[in-house]
């Protein structure tokens, strides 16, 4: 492969000393960067002109569900569609075009009820022969019809379990909504899609991480269910991502056995704390099993995250019965993985949104875990102030899911008061005391798109155009570097890629223009024209 150079355009390292006018790559690695003209090479030299655009290190996913991604591109989206006529005539329409078959099921996503939700009921007016659900956004609650409750077996007496929720009416029967653990559940029980198709999907899905910059993506609960389908895309070739994925500790023997644990291009230091390592190459193609995931509460907007003060009520005041939300796990299961994963050296992924579920996690870290296996808070939404210096002590990384600032930072504002609403996600708090954290986008909650969650961490702005928790805002640099140099920190990857320095990964994309150039609300005019891993372009516009 010949020697490139990269040049003429904005050249931003992420590293120190910050911009460059060049950069040297050869056979998927960066040679060099440097100021002024470019050294002469000899032999066969590529010479790359940005034309003024910016060069900057891929993007690296902090937290996503690439299956879930690849699944929603086989489902009905019900996006900016809440209103109980509007969602019901949608369902009738989409099954009319499809024309399923009797009992096939149909899944529609991206539901936000506007006002009241539907019923079960209502569901079987327009889908009596075909198992329906509607998941909401989040991905934590969702709405079954008539024919989905039967075939999942749930009926009057199928009491909610611990950490769920199955409504019921005044006769006792199932409403059809169902929260957290009750929800998750039976979402797994539902038949997955024909192969080819999903295959297909999982192309698409990859694509459109490619298209927004991201070389590195997370599975970010690996369930049973999908280790077949992983297995079945390896052997076709189609997983053209480096994908980390994390199972629960239920499953995580499964996903060890299927991929055991190799110290390949690992050093010493790295084989005693890194976690596993797997060939990037070769018959495994690029899957990895990162450490274990847990999921500790549920989401704010649907208030069912674990608050230390309740929720306010419809009237601004806090409920009366001191709602708080509640715990999806028990402190003892909480406790039992973190040693797990302690004692077995793997990193710990615990979904937190609630400041009392980022507390039972700190709390169980400090006594149970390890800084060196780097465990992760993800979402870290309602993280308190006060509560970061023992997240630092801990040595947990916060992953911040800082684009609910825009997407649902007003309904916070209803749900939580302006105090609490104002420091969702505070990452100038957690920076000011040197706490590396990551940003991510959660996707398929909102879409995959880096430079979207760069800009809600530097502007704050919600949908109606609050700003929300100004002092938290950061600057575009810091952001940046959140969704590179630091989520390749918290992949224990950040000797390899994340950064622009001689010896890394020729990890690259093109930006259409250099974000640290314009102001910050003009950057959703910036697009993604080249996405390269290890040398090799996976998107070009």
């Amino acid at each position: 492969m010949a020697k490139r150079i990269y040049q003429n355009g904005h050249i931003l390292t992420l590293d120190s000393p910050l911009p460059a006018d060049y950069l040297i790559a050869e056979d998927g690695k960066i040679l060099g960067t440097g100021r002024g003209e470019p050294p002469a090479l000899s032999g066969d030299v590529q010479r790359i002109d940005l034309h003024g655009r910016a060069l900057m290190p891929a993007f690296l996913d902090p937290h996503s569900h690439l299956s879930a991604v690849a699944h929603r591109q086989l489902q009905l989206s019900l996006s900016g569609i809440g209103t109980p006529d509007a969602v019901l005539k949608e369902i009738s329409r989409f099954l009319r075009e499809k024309q399923l078959k009797k009992g096939e099921w149909l899944a529609a996503s991206d539901y936000e009820p506007e006002g009241r939700r539907l019923t079960a009921r209502e569901l079987d007016a327009v889908a009596p022969e075909n198992p329906l659900v509607l998941q909401y956004t989040s991905g934590h609650m969702g709405v079954f019809n008539g024919a989905a409750l039967q075939a999942l077996g749930v009926g009057a007496d199928t009491p909610s379990a611990e950490g769920g929720l199955i409504e019921k009416g005044p006769d006792g029967t199932p409403t059809g909504y169902m929260e957290e653990t009750d929800f998750v559940t039976r979402l797994k029980k539902i038949p997955p899609p024909d192969g080819n198709k999903l295959m297909d999907a999982f192309d698409r899905a990859q694509e459109l991480y490619f298209s927004n910059g991201i070389v590195l993506i997370q599975e970010g609960l690996a369930v049973a269910e999908l280790l077949p389908l992983y297995q079945a895309l390896l052997r076709a070739g189609k997983l053209r991502a480096e994908v980390v994925a994390y199972p629960g500790r239920e499953d995580f023997s499964a996903y060890a056995e299927a991929f055991p644990r190799t110290l390949d291009g690992q050093n010493e230091s790295e084989r005693k704390n890194g976690p596993a390592r797997f060939p990037r190459k070769g018959p495994r193609g690029n899957f990895r099993v990162g450490g274990v995931k847990l999921i500790s509460d549920g989401s704010p907007q649907g208030r069912t995250a674990w608050l230390r003060k309740p929720y306010l009520d419809e009237n601004g005041r806090p409920d009366p019965n001191g709602y708080c939300g509640y715990p999806s796990v028990t402190k003892e299961e909480l406790e039992e993985t973190v040693r797990f994963c302690t004692e077995r050296n793997l990193q710990l992924l615990v979904h937190c949104n609630g400041d009392r579920a980022a507390q039972a996690f700190i709390d169980a870290q400090l006594r149970f875990g390890s800084p060196t296996t780097r465990p992760v808070m993800i979402h870290a939404q309602l993280l308190g102030t006060d509560q970061l210096d023992d997240v630092r002590r801990a040595g947990i990384l916060p992953s911040f899911f800082v684009a609910h600032v825009y997407y649902w930072g007003d309904v916070h504002l209803s749900n939580l008061g302006r105090e609490r609403a104002e420091k969702i996600s505070p990452l100038r708090s957690a920076l000011n005391k040197g706490i590396p954290f990551t940003l991510h986008q959660d996707s398929p909650v909102v879409f995959p798109d880096m430079l979207e969650t760069v800009r809600c961490a530097v502007t704050r702005k919600t949908k109606s155009g609050k700003t929300l928790g100004a002092d938290e805002r950061i600057d575009v640099l810091s952001a940046l570097r959140a969704v590179t140099r630091n989520a390749a920190r918290q992949y224990f990857e950040e000797a390899q890629t994340g950064a622009l320095r001689p010896g890394m990964r020729e990890n690259l994309i093109i930006l259409s223009a250099d974000p640290l150039q314009i102001p910050p609300e003009k950057s959703a005019d910036i697009r993604v024209e080249e996405t390269i891993a290890d040398g090799i372009t996976l998107f070009r516009r």
